[in-house]
Order: structure tokens, then sequence, then C-alpha cells
């Protein structure tokens, strides 16, 4: 019963968490709830760090979906 209830807190917790939609050369896009925008941002910062640059949002391709460019 423990690892049933646990498995299902697991399912439920995994929905709300932000994730990385796509990444390329001109925009980032990050599906995430409008409370985890926080953490959007961060996969967003991430992805931009790697080329040297921070994350800004500028878009939402979708009600549920954030788009970042990397600036300077």
């Amino acid at each position: 019963m423990k690892t049933l209830l646990t498995l299902l807190a697991c399912a439920l917790m995994s929905g709300c968490a932000a994730e990385l939609v796509s990444a390329d050369d001109k925009l980032i896009v990050v599906k995430a709830r409008p409370s985890k925008l926080e953490d959007a941002r961060d996969i967003a910062e991430t992805q931009c760090q790697r080329r040297g640059l921070h994350a800004r949002l500028t878009t939402r391709p979708a009600s549920d979906q954030y788009g970042f460019d990397c600036v300077r």
C-alpha cells in the first residue's frame, strides 16, 4: 500500500514540473504552469549559459509554454 501511494505521489508531482520543450539558436521553449515560471526561467537560463548568455522571457507560444531568448 505504501509503495502504491509513493508511486501515485510521484506521478502527480511529475505533471507539475517544468520541462524543456525545445531549444535552438533563436528560441528556448519550456512547458510549465504559471506557478512554476521561476522553474521555467531556471531551465532556460541553464540552456543560455551554455552559450555564455542569459535567458529573457519573450513569448508564450501556448498557455502552458514560455519562450525565452538568450541575450548578453
